[in-house]
């Protein structure tokens, strides 16, 4: 686990590097994974303070986008691992999709650090994860730039999903991507 810990604080340091403006990364954030009414139809807990234990689960890292001065949306959660097992699949995958019923417009996704590709499993088992990234051998600095595409290309992707939620707007073409890097032919 502390191998895990030590990654997770490379990544959060470069995270802050890249995010500039209304965009906040935190470690060990809780976000909402369900809202609920009471018999009286009142809120069980306050959607702008959510507490891990009380319908809100603690992701690794998560970046929040101010909307207001006691407003911040979560953009994107990233969640890390050394590897990754079928059960990691589908436990982080149960959680992105609990999160998204609360969030719609939530990225959500994994950084495994200790293998370079993507396992077979995950295409099978996946449902709800938005990206997985394979960061095993990769140089520090190559790890910034990876985050700092990721991140650009996740944010884009929340805002515009908010926008089609909220705003009524619509798109006229929908796709997951998978990226090569051709000069290894390796998935990252």
């Amino acid at each position: 686990m502390a191998k895990e810990d030590h990654f997770v604080a490379v990544a959060l340091k470069a995270a802050e590097d890249i995010l500039a403006g209304d965009l906040i990364v935190r470690r060990s954030a809780s976000i909402l994974y369900q809202v609920t009414v009471d018999n009286k139809l009142n809120l069980t807990i306050n959607p702008k303070s959510p507490k891990r234990g009380q319908s809100a689960f603690q992701t690794d890292l998560c970046v929040f986008e101010k909307i207001e001065d006691d407003t911040e949306i979560p953009r994107v959660v990233i969640e890390f691992k050394t590897s990754i097992t079928t059960h990691d699949v589908l436990t982080y995958s149960t959680k992105a999709k609990k999160h998204k019923q609360v969030y719609p417009y939530l990225r959500y996704g994994m950084l495994i650090s200790k293998i370079s590709t993507i396992p077979g499993r995950v295409y099978t088992h996946n449902e709800s994860l938005d990206f997985i990234v394979c960061v095993g051998g990769v140089q520090k600095e190559r790890l910034h730039q990876l985050l700092e595409t990721l991140l650009k290309k996740e944010i884009k992707a929340s805002r515009t999903l908010e926008k089609i939620y909220f705003d009524k707007s619509s798109a006229y073409m929908f796709r997951n991507s998978i990226e090569i890097d051709e000069t290894k032919g390796k998935v990252f």
